[in-house]
């Protein structure tokens, strides 16, 4: 018993680690939300200029996400081993039980603005890929419509429909 409440109070600093690193990625998760409102804004009045800018940021915060993610993943692998636990299976609700009261409260406060501002972030991003989707679709409807006026297949009728030439045969050529 003696062993286990010492080997709980050992885990503590563990713990404030991993909160303060998590409350950093709540700001990240937030500079992403920002992000990907403001391209939103962007592609609904597109400029290249804009847009590369815009995605830079994105990858920018993108990058700062995953280093808090390898940090936090190797605090919970100390934590883990401190605890004699599979990594793979911790979860903060399952560090809950290892964590002082206000540990606790705080560890509980992090994982729901997180749940909340990574399911928000992905159906904003999705939002954002349906905008770039349907202007891909646009466009390629805009190339094949001025590919088809160019090419040398089809021809006006009188009546001002396109009317499509039949091609003369094939050229074959042998050798005897």
């Amino acid at each position: 018993m003696q062993q286990s409440m010492s080997l709980h109070m050992d885990v503590y600093p563990l713990l404030d680690s991993l909160i303060h690193l998590l409350k950093r990625e709540i700001l990240v998760y937030r500079e992403l939300q920002t992000a990907i409102t403001q391209e939103k804004v962007i592609l609904l009045k597109p400029s290249l200029d804009r847009l590369l800018e815009s995605n830079s940021k994105k990858e920018t915060v993108i990058l700062k996400a995953k280093m808090l993610e390898e940090g936090r993943l190797k605090i919970v692998g100390k934590i883990a081993k401190m605890l004699d636990l599979d990594e793979k299976e911790i979860t903060l609700t399952t560090l809950l039980s290892y964590a002082d009261y206000d540990q606790e409260k705080e560890l509980r406060e992090c994982q729901s603005i997180l749940n909340g501002l990574v399911a928000k972030s992905l159906t904003m991003n999705r939002n954002n890929k349906e905008l770039v989707d349907y202007s891909i679709h646009f466009l390629q409807g805009s190339v094949d419509f001025i590919n088809s006026l160019l090419s040398p297949s089809t021809c006006y009728m009188p009546s001002g429909k396109m009317k499509p030439i039949a091609r003369n045969g094939k050229i074959v050529r042998t050798e005897g």
